[in-house]
Parts: structure tokens; sequence; C-alpha cells
């Protein structure tokens, strides 16, 4: 895909486009010129609002865990807007607290949706940008794949798994024409995050102040623009982030400020938004 007006006339496909991040990656993507496919597991997406005069070229449905439903998506796609250009796999959910309170359907749901679901996206969406003769792949992963998440050890090891399957992906597909991006943002402002809050455990998620959704969305364009393997959110941040997660005992050191920093964070969030533990 040509790097200058990338995403012009471009069919792309955003899933956990409801609200949140995907919701702004899907209004940056049809800001940027592409025909945006929406897609969402249960919110109806088909009107949802791009923009002036921006609505969605198509929207699903879609169980980013169903590897059939991803067939039947793609396959509709191609059949109605001649094929797929960008895939953003976005869908996403965290479950915070201490690892044996949740229980194991919840721990299975979380894996299936965040790690799973983007394997099968990539796997259903590799064929059809072989016929299309390229295309992006961009995987939303987080910094809490990189460094270790207390209280939200699940959620990291799917993001750290995504990230790393990403990465290999992109090796595997290397002289294709299809490219393979990672995005890993800090913490983002979304209703997600503000469910957080209920938790006192997840503090590190609020050790610095959350991202506007736009924030990640701007990082994904750049992502399709660009070639970089991976896209870092906010960079300085994404910087640390390597750096700690190479050294376990500075990360360890670095830990107990960092939650109390967070939960300070919480404590003002709360107090501003109402939200209640």
């Amino acid at each position: 895909m040509a790097r200058t007006d990338a995403l012009r006339g471009r069919v792309a496909l955003v899933t956990g486009a409801a609200g949140g991040i995907g919701r702004a990656v899907a209004a940056a993507l049809a800001a940027a010129g592409a025909r945006v496919v929406v897609t969402a597991r249960r919110d109806a997406v088909a009107s949802l609002d791009l923009g002036p005069g921006r609505a969605p070229a198509a929207a699903h449905l879609l169980d980013v865990r169903d590897a059939g439903a991803w067939e039947r998506v793609l396959a509709k796609v191609e059949a109605d807007l001649g094929g797929l250009d960008v895939l953003v796999n976005n869908a996403g959910i965290v479950d915070p607290g201490p690892l044996e309170s949740i229980p194991a359907e919840r721990l299975a749901t979380l894996v299936d949706t965040n790690l799973l679901g983007t394997i099968l996206g990539c796997r259903a969406a590799i064929p059809a940008m072989r016929r299309r003769g390229g295309g992006v792949i961009v995987n939303l992963g987080s910094l809490g794949g990189i460094v270790p998440m207390p209280f939200e050890a699940a959620y990291a090891a799917s993001k750290a798994g995504l990230r790393h399957f990403s990465l290999s992906l992109r090796a595997e597909l290397e002289g294709s024409g299809i490219r393979v991006v990672v995005v890993s943002p800090d913490s983002v402002d979304t209703p997600q995050l503000v469910e957080e809050l209920r938790f006192d455990e997840a503090s590190l998620s609020f050790a610095s102040p959350p991202l506007a959704p736009g924030a990640v969305a701007r990082a994904v364009v750049r992502a399709v623009e660009g070639d970089a393997p991976e896209v870092l959110v906010p960079a300085g941040g994404g910087l640390a982030a390597r750096v700690a997660a190479a050294f376990p005992r500075l990360w360890r050191w670095l830990v107990p400020m960092l939650r109390r920093g967070g939960r300070r964070r919480m404590e003002r969030m709360r107090a501003e938004r109402g939200a209640i533990r």
C-alpha cells in the first residue's frame, strides 16, 4: 500500500467499534478517506457517527472468538465492497482483580477475546488481502503487554501474547505485501477504564494520565501509513516500558511508587466522575 494518501478509497474493517478506541479509530480512518466497515459483538453499529457527513460503508455483528463468523463477515465485505485492505483488531476486554477471585469462564473469555480473536481475525484476513494484492493488519496491544501488571495478570498475558504474535506474523508475511503492526498504548480514557475505577487493585492502570481515544486512533493511522513493526503511545512512555521490562528488578522497585500514584489519580477521577467503588 502506498504511503501517500494510503487510506483513500481503501476498505478498512474495525472490530469492537461501538465505542471507545474502536469508534475513534473508525472515525479517523473515515476522515482519512477509507471506506470503513464497523463490527461489534452485541451493539448495533449501523448508525455509528463517524464524523460530519460520514457513515460506515457497512456494519456487522461479529464475535471475534468465532472463526465461522469471521469467514462470513469477510466474505460479505469482499462481495459488497470488493475486498479488504486494512484490518484493525481492536476488540478486547479487561477483568481486574486477584487472579484467584476471577471465575475460570471469565478468564477464558478474556484470553479468547484479546488473543484468540486477534489470531482468528488475522487468519481470516490474510487470504482476502492476498487476493487484493496486499494490505495492513493493525493489532491493538498495550503497554501492559510489555511490563508486568499485578492484579491484571491475565490481561497482561493476553496482550503480551498478542504483541509476540503480531511481530512473529509480520516476519512470516515478509515479502507478501501484507504488513502487520502492533499499536501499544498506555491506559486510555474509555468506558472500560471507568469500570476499572471500581477496583482498587487496578491502580497501576492509573499510574499516568489516561490517553484520549483520539490519540490512539491517530497512532493507528500512522501505523497504516508507515512501516514500523510497533507504534508505542506515547512514544516516551513506551520506551520507558521497554527499559523497565528489560530489567525486572527495576520494575519491581518501581511498582509500589507507581501504584501509590495510581491510587491518588483513581481517587481524583472517582471524585470528578462520581464513580462508585
